[in-house]
This record gives structure tokens, C-alpha cells and sequence, in this order.
């Protein structure tokens, strides 16, 4: 004998061979929206394990209604069909179960306003949004250093022996004048700084200590924002710290949309994220796929014998697959795991100190390549 489970807004329904209703487990008011974003997830709820407990006892087969995997159910009884004769009859026949198609549908509205609400409470989400705000700071700070510098040297042109920006703009920014600037830095002006002073507005003075000063408050900012990025992956990716460091482990999280997309992508995938134009480019052209994306910014690839980028790449990509699922799915530290890579990637280097005929010839066909482009682009006549 075999009955069949469906849900609703309210909760499970089972009916038998004949449709009359049989059983039901309806959800707690408060917990509606929860429980429904839940069974959305592929979650067994509670009420769905307390119908299939109750009807397994008169009952040879359970057929149930589900986005689920029969392999997620523990009981044997348990076979998933979609849709099943009780679903097809809820949906036909909603008015005898007090059920109301606009009721429904403004259940399901808060729904989808409940699932956005937690998705973005996530904390992937906050780290995501920390990360693409670091780019966005470092790019408008380069911006805004190379115009301070071409400003503050009409007033004091030796500052420009100061080479480092963080450095250059603090001076600025906590001293008004040329004398309290070398008084901060003697060592940075051994020789006599010429004073123009009388020739230069007091007001445009304090309006380039003003635009240092917000420029070094950016500074401050991006600091604020790493040591953020720094605590966030500590505490949801530790793993992935570990081995890649916290600011390329949040690009990778970033770029894959969240931490569980991350831990989902084949290690193939994680090798070459970043490299997306690359990529297009060998499947349209066909020129060479590459090697790596993102990962390239770890020191341990972009420092290796170019001949070996590729391999450490490859190994690197498949131990940040196993780092991520592990903050994932079993919350387990692996303290080893920057040292395992380390080792393998010295052995790497180690066991090809030189590069082989078919790297040497791929280089040599990409040089040749490159030359015969060049040489084939037209001069434009002039008019």
C-alpha cells in the first residue's frame, strides 16, 4: 500500500490511493517564511521527518513530492516523484484545504523578500562588498596622489625625493609648512631648500594640506577596511587564509559570488578564475588557454621559474578547492596546509631547474607570433 506527501504554504499534506487526506503537518505562523526558504535550500524540515515517521508505520511506500535526492532520505520506504497525484490534486482543488491563490501569492512575495534579507546577512556577503571597497579606494588614492604630487611641487618641488605615497602624503597632511616638513624629516633634505614662500598664496597652502589631509584619511580608511577583511576571513574562511593569505582568499570568494560557490568549483575552474577574457580568447581564436588567474597573485606562483607557473598553479588551485571545502562542510583546521603547499612548490622548483624542449618551443612560437603581428599592421597613409 502507498500514499503521497506534498507541501504548501501551510505545511506537508499525505493523501492516499483515493486523494482524501490522510495526514498533515502544518508549520508554526512565526516560523512559515523560514521553513519554506529551508525546503527552497533542499533542507529536510521538521514537519516533513515527523509525516514520513508517522505514515511509515501503515504504509509499504512513501511517495513524496520533493526537490531533494531519494539518497537524502534515510528511510527506504521513501521514493521522490515530481510532481505526484497529491500535488497535482492540491494544486487543483486549493478552496478545500482554506487555501487562497492571492494568500498564496503574497506568502510567496515575502518569500523572495525574506530569502534576499538573509542571503545578504551572510557574512561572505560583507566581506564581498569589504574587498571590491579596497579596489575601488586603491584605485582613487592612485588618482589623487599622482595630482597632489604635480600640485604640492609648484610649492615644495623636493619633495619628490620622498618616494613612498603613504609617507609623502603624512607629511603633507600633518604639517602646514615646507619648515615643519623638513623639521619631520631632516634626513630627507640634506641640502638647502630653496623658500619661495613670499610668492605663494597662503590659501592655496592650506587648500593642498586639505586635499592631503582627505587623502590620508582614505589611507586610514583602506587600513580599517583590510584589518575588517583580516577578522572576516579568520573567522568564516580560516583555511583559505592560511594558504592564500586573507586579501587574494576575499578576491576568490568575491569573484565566485560567495564562499559555498567557491566550495562547489572544481579546482580547474579555481585555477583560471580572473582569466575569464583569456580564456574566451583561446576558445574563439584559439590561442593558448591559460595557466592561471587570480592565483597568480600569490608569491609562491608569481615568483616561480616562469616554466613552472603553470604546475604550481595547478597544485595550488587544487589545495584551495580542499581549503574551502573544509571551511565549508567540516569546519576543521588544517594548521599544515601553507607548509604542505610550500613544500610541494619548492619540490616543483627543484626537479625542473630548467625548462624543457616543448616550453622552450611554445615561447619561441609566442615571440615569433608577436613579431609577425607587429610586422603585419599597416602604417595609416597620411593625408
Amino acid at each position: 500500500m502507498e500514499c503521497y506527501i506534498t507541501y504548501c504554504v501551510k505545511g506537508f499534506l499525505a493523501f492516499n490511493d483515493e486523494n482524501e487526506l490522510i495526514s498533515e503537518k502544518l508549520f508554526p505562523k512565526n516560523e512559515m517564511l523560514n521553513r519554506l526558504a529551508d525546503i527552497n535550500d533542499k533542507k529536510i524540515v521538521a514537519e516533513e521527518l515527523e509525516i514520513i515517521e508517522e505514515l511509515e508505520k501503515d504504509y509499504d511506500e512513501i511517495i513524496i513530492e520533493s526537490n531533494k535526492r531519494k539518497s537524502d532520505y534515510s528511510n527506504e520506504k521513501v521514493t521522490i516523484q515530481n510532481p505526484n497525484p497529491a500535488g497535482e490534486y492540491l494544486r487543483n482543488h486549493y478552496d478545500e484545504f482554506g487555501l487562497d491563490s492571492t494568500e498564496i501569492t503574497e506568502i510567496y512575495k515575502n518569500l523572495a523578500i525574506y530569502k534576499i534579507k538573509r542571503e545578504s546577512a551572510s557574512e561572505d556577503k560583507h566581506l564581498i562588498q569589504a574587498i571590491n571597497s579596497i579596489d575601488e579606494i586603491d584605485e582613487s588614492i592612485a588618482k589623487l596622489i599622482e595630482r597632489i604630487r604635480e600640485w604640492y611641487a609648484l610649492y615644495f618641488p623636493e619633495m619628490d625625493v620622498i618616494k613612498n605615497n603613504e609617507t609623502y602624503i603624512k607629511l603633507i597632511s600633518q604639517n602646514k609648512t615646507k619648515e615643519k616638513i623638513v623639521e619631520a624629516k631632516p634626513d630627507a633634505f640634506p641640502g638647502d631648500v630653496i623658500d619661495l614662500e613670499e610668492d605663494i598664496n597662503p590659501k592655496d597652502i592650506e587648500i593642498m594640506n586639505n586635499y592631503a589631509n582627505s587623502i590620508y584619511e582614505m589611507q586610514k580608511t583602506r587600513r580599517d577596511l583590510e584589518d575588517y577583511v583580516d577578522s572576516k576571513m579568520e573567522d568564516i574562511a580560516p583555511n583559505l587564509r592560511l594558504l592564500v593569505g586573507s586579501s587574494l582568499g576575499a578576491k576568490l570568494i568575491s569573484h565566485a559570488g560567495g564562499l559555498k560557490r567557491l566550495a562547489l568549483y572544481p579546482s580547474s575552474t579555481v585555477q583560471i578564475m580572473g582569466a575569464e577574457k583569456a580564456l574566451f580568447r583561446h576558445l574563439k581564436s584559439g590561442d593558448r588557454p591559460p595557466k592561471y588567474g587570480l592565483i597568480y597573485q600569490h608569491p609562491q606562483v608569481r615568483g616561480a621559474k616562469w616554466w613552472n607557473r603553470g604546475k604550481i598553479a595547478r597544485m595550488l588551485a587544487g589545495m584551495i578547492s580542499h581549503a574551502v571545502r573544509r571551511d565549508v562542510l567540516t569546519k576543521t583546521f588544517d594548521e599544515n596546509a601553507f607548509e604542505e603547499f610550500k613544500l610541494k612548490a619548492e619540490e616543483i622548483e627543484k626537479n625542473n631547474p630548467f625548462p624543457t624542449k616543448t616550453t622552450k618551443k611554445r615561447k619561441e612560437e609566442k615571440s615569433k607570433s608577436k613579431k609577425g603581428k607587429k610586422k603585419g599592421k599597416k602604417r595609416k597613409r597620411r593625408r
